[in-house]
């Protein structure tokens, strides 16, 4: 390399070294302002990680930083936050959280009235519609399921519902149990889509899913394995109807299945 491409490649380190360090300052000082503005928002104290990288494109292709947050007091709450680089406006959606708590309870019971037991956990994730969040001025952690829904259009909503199972699964039956909660959910009128994962459980595994469910790394692939679940299916909704019927939802059971 002659002495012009080393002193160009010096520049060019040097300018990198610079705009890192600049990065790091302003990552330090998004962090804090996003932290104050949630602890204010919410009365509560949140923890702020991974600036600047997360979820979604980085800080050098978009007008805001991103970040990822959680309640002190419920690490297993994670969620997405988001600053503009001018740090005038914080988007959030713990209110998706809080609200998707709520939903699990409803869910549970219908659930359970649906599949005719009470060996069930459900875990739903609301969307907002891709990147959005809800509306910022939203933070009433105490209002009704209900009043959020009216509040906040959502995009759409995932469910995973695992039930205490046996070997022995009647899978057309399920299929049609299945079928059911679907239209339960679509009645609801509140999702133009959503996914409906549904996992039959071995025993010792339903035991322990309301804990593992937040510390294995991939949910819906740990939860296929062969050795924690007997079975697996799945339903859509998409712009508000189902999207299978009672023999494709049959079809899908154990497709993608996974041995550990």
């Amino acid at each position: 390399m002659n002495l012009n491409g080393r002193l160009v490649l010096r520049i060019v380190m040097l300018l990198s070294l610079v705009t890192l360090m600049g990065c790091g300052q302003e990552y330090k000082d998004a962090g804090e302002k996003m932290t104050r503005y949630l602890n204010e928002k919410y009365g509560e104290e949140f923890v702020i990680e991974n600036v600047g990288g997360g979820y979604g494109t980085g800080i050098f292709s978009t007008d805001t930083i991103k970040a990822e947050a959680y309640p002190k007091h419920s690490p297993r709450h994670r969620f997405r936050a988001e600053i503009t680089k001018d740090f005038n406006k914080v988007w959030d959606n713990y209110m998706n959280m809080i609200m998707a708590d709520k939903f699990d309870e409803k869910m549970m019971k219908v659930s359970q009235e649906v599949f005719e037991q009470k060996d069930i956990w459900v875990k739903s994730y609301l969307n907002s519609g891709g990147l959005s969040f809800p509306t910022r001025d939203l933070n009433n952690k105490n209002m009704s399921i209900e009043d959020y829904f009216k509040a906040e259009e959502l995009y759409g909503i995932a469910i995973d519902v695992f039930i205490k199972s046996e070997p022995d699964i009647d899978k057309e039956r399920e299929a049609e149990k299945v079928d059911q909660l679907v239209a339960k959910i679509v009645e609801l009128q509140e999702f133009k889509n959503g996914a409906i994962d549904v996992y039959y459980l071995k025993p010792s595994s339903f035991e322990r899913v309301s804990t593992d469910f937040f510390t294995v790394k991939v949910p819906i692939d740990y939860y296929r394995q062969k050795e924690v679940s007997y079975a697996h299916t799945f339903a859509e909704i998409s712009d508000a109807k189902k999207e299978y019927t009672v023999k494709e939802i049959l079809s899908h059971f154990d497709r993608g299945s996974k041995n550990s």
